[in-house]
């Protein structure tokens, strides 16, 4: 009730479908946490062939739309953390949303591989709707690094008001803005602060990750971005490129700066919003001061 009444709000169309072409199964998942070499690994999967890679900037950049079910399957979510068990659902429309049972083709289903947020709090899930996929662990090791980078990105980015208050004037930042701010609170477990409770949270995601393959017998490669290519290319039986592995600072991180003024565009559009808004105000007052 709650989405359906802000999509009156902030209409946003739902996403276009993404036909499963059977010949292209679900082929890798990146299951590692954002800020864990995402966009390196990214960049390294597309040339090893792989030709679609989902991953967290692409909501921005080429896929907003998406938000209007990333959001309800992210509220799912957050209240399972709260509830402790599995029995939630949200709505689509006139349609329930249940994570466990949800068909994940719906957003992914043009994509062979996926990673980050927030796909990547769905992890039991996909594990289930793709279980002939070869899983990636990419994480940091040094967790705390891991969490005051991520950290660091959430406070310049989310945690004041400018970006919050923009939001209200323009759709597809609102629902943007609102999936992030769900995620970042889902990783925030118990509290739904991250900075308290990220590191704790994180630690817990993989250890439960890791249970978890260990005890489907499921085959996965744990793997760090600083090993670059050897390990990836071994776990995915494929030839080591001669080109240095795409390492994301050296690479100049094109596809993240290609997110971020995607984003730009979504403020400008508010913001513009918001200066005919008070152009439309003071003239209103004017007129009536006037009159």
């Amino acid at each position: 009730m709650k989405d359906n009444l802000l999509q009156l709000l902030y209409p946003l169309p739902p996403p276009p479908p993404y036909p499963r072409d059977p010949s292209r199964p679900m082929r890798i998942l990146c299951l590692g946490l954002p800020r864990s070499g995402t966009d390196s690994l990214r960049t390294a999967l597309l040339t090893l062939g792989y030709s679609r890679v989902w991953h967290g900037f692409d909501l921005p950049l080429y896929r907003p739309r998406d938000c209007a079910l990333w959001v309800p399957l992210l509220r799912v979510k957050l209240a399972e953390q709260q509830a402790g068990h599995t029995t939630t659902t949200a709505h689509d429309g006139e349609q329930q949303l249940d994570p466990a049972s949800f068909d994940w083709d719906r957003l992914l289903g043009d994509c062979d591989a996926v990673m980050d947020m927030p796909p990547c709090l769905f992890w039991a899930e996909l594990l289930r709707f793709y279980p002939d996929a070869r899983v990636i662990v990419n994480r940091r090791r040094d967790t705390d690094a891991w969490h005051r980078s991520l950290d660091g990105a959430a406070l310049t980015v989310l945690r004041g008001w400018t970006l919050w208050t923009l939001s209200w004037f323009d759709p597809a930042l609102y629902w943007w803005f609102t999936t992030a701010m769900l995620w970042m609170r889902a990783m925030g477990h118990p509290s739904g602060d991250f900075g308290v409770d990220g590191k704790a949270w994180a630690e817990r995601y993989y250890d439960d990750l890791e249970r978890t393959l260990k005890a489907e017998g499921r085959e996965y490669l744990e793997w760090e971005v600083n090993e670059g290519w050897g390990p990836l290319c071994t776990f995915l039986e494929k030839e080591t490129p001669e080109e240095e592995f795409p390492w994301g600072n050296r690479a100049g991180n094109e596809f993240e700066k290609n997110a971020n003024r995607a984003v730009g565009r979504m403020v400008k559009r508010a913001a513009a919003r918001i200066g005919v808004l008070l152009a439309s105000v003071v003239g209103g007052i004017a007129w009536w001061a006037l009159r």
